[in-house]
């Protein structure tokens, strides 16, 4: 368990405290937000 806490402070220097995978989430869910309106977009 220490050694996880360990790899995810050192490659973002801590920032956050290792929370980066929550960043990936909220950006992934944006990314297919915008293929969604887009996609509508084109439709019209």
């Amino acid at each position: 368990m220490n050694h996880m806490m360990n790899f995810s402070n050192g490659w973002m220097g801590g920032w956050m405290g290792g929370g980066t995978w929550l960043w990936t989430t909220i950006g992934v869910l944006v990314v297919v937000l915008l293929i969604v309106v887009i996609v509508k977009q084109l439709k019209k």
